[in-house]
């Protein structure tokens, strides 16, 4: 009998198809793109469907195998990490709050890489302060009219389907609602990506809508309780995020101890001076901290027991402290690579950048800061 784990031929899968298509794809040719070639490998060994029930076509995966999932690919290339992440997150609300009609037309095609899905929450004026966002759906006969703009959003442009949140009445977060919105929407356009300093395989780009009218079914869950929605997503994406600064991290900390191993100085290896020593030391514990953080962020996203405040709290305490490890750790491997880390061939810079959004997305790092201290502050 086999010992190996499900979750183990799940990373044994994603390491075969890191190792033989992202390379394909890390070059100007691609940059700002989504290379549908690269989605569909990553489909055709079943990871379009980390997120979708087995009924619908997927493989139902854990929020402990989706962090170590995306941990793994960050190792190659944050890009396709963060339009897969974004993808199953999409997978994850649908089969949440979709309604039966919704997952039996999407789920599949979403699991297949047929459709990749992407997150439309975002405004210039709506970030995380989400509750502040302009965009309306005005009802009118037969659905909805859409109108506004997001901006800042993950595969705008290469998406199939979006799952945008716009305003249905006058109150705050309980005025807001979700809709599916196929990217062949009329009244829909989307910007030109984005010039980023990183992630150049995550393009991001604004969607404007002017009166794109979508039908009634387009709602996703209740009206007005889009930003249930949201919220029902962030904890996931949360650590999503934290497992792949752990894999940016990893890469960085990897090349800076092969470097000093090689690099000579003074008659002797880099990897001999105590002062250099300290520092893997400090940037190895930093990761090894995160990614035991982020593990028990995921097994609490994983217990049914878990209340939704341990799981608010544990996922913001993962992102929070991983991303910033990552920044720590991506900041000093180009330290220890010395003229060698600031160019582009030795990757540690690049690996330094990428850690810089990742503090960003799915919530600043202040934000998150914010959450820890509240929930702590007002436990009983």
């Amino acid at each position: 009998m086999s010992t190996i784990t499900p979750d183990a031929l799940v990373l044994e899968t994603i390491e075969r198809v890191c190792r033989s298509e992202i390379a394909k794809y890390q070059t100007e040719q691609f940059y700002n793109t989504v290379p549908r070639p690269l989605f569909k490998a990553f489909s055709d060994a079943g990871l379009a469907g980390l997120s979708v029930p087995e009924s619908h076509g997927g493989i139902a995966a854990s929020a402990k195998t989706c962090a170590a999932a995306f941990e793994r690919i960050s190792r190659y290339d944050l890009g396709p990490a963060i339009f897969l992440s974004v993808h199953a997150m999409v997978c994850g609300l649908i089969s949440r709050f979709g309604s039966n009609e919704q997952k039996e037309s999407l789920l599949p095609r979403l699991a297949s890489g047929e459709l990749l899905g992407a997150f439309a929450l975002t405004e210039p004026g709506a970030g995380s302060d989400a509750q502040s966002l302009t965009t309306e759906a005005a009802i009118v006969s037969g659905g909805f009219s859409l109108k506004g703009n997001k901006c800042y959003i993950t595969s705008a442009g290469f998406a199939d389907l979006y799952v945008v949140f716009a305003r249905t009445s006058d109150a705050a977060g309980a005025g807001i609602s979700a809709f599916l919105v196929p990217a062949s929407t009329k009244g829909m356009s989307i910007g030109s990506p984005e010039k980023k300093m990183g992630c150049e395989l995550s393009p991001i780009a604004s969607l404007f809508f002017d009166g794109a009218v979508i039908p009634t079914s387009a709602l996703l869950g209740p009206l007005n309780q889009g930003f249930r929605v949201a919220l029902s997503g962030l904890a996931g994406g949360r650590i999503n995020i934290a497992a792949c600064a752990n894999g940016v991290a990893s890469a960085a900390l990897d090349a800076a101890v092969r470097h000093i191993k090689e690099r000579k100085q003074f008659g002797k290896a880099l990897s001999e001076f105590q002062g250099l020593q300290f520092m893997v030391a400090d940037m190895h514990s930093r990761l090894e901290a995160a990614r035991l953080l982020t593990d028990k962020a995921a097994q609490d996203l994983d217990s049914p027991s878990a209340s939704v405040s341990s799981t608010r709290l544990s996922s913001s305490v993962a992102k929070c402290f991983a991303t910033d490890a990552a920044m720590s750790i991506a900041t000093d491997a180009v330290q220890l690579l010395g003229g060698a880390g600031y160019i582009k061939e030795y990757l540690v810079e690049r690996y330094m950048r990428e850690a810089k959004m990742l503090q960003i997305v799915e919530g600043a790092n202040q934000i998150q800061r914010m959450i820890i201290a509240r929930d702590i502050l007002e436990a009983p």
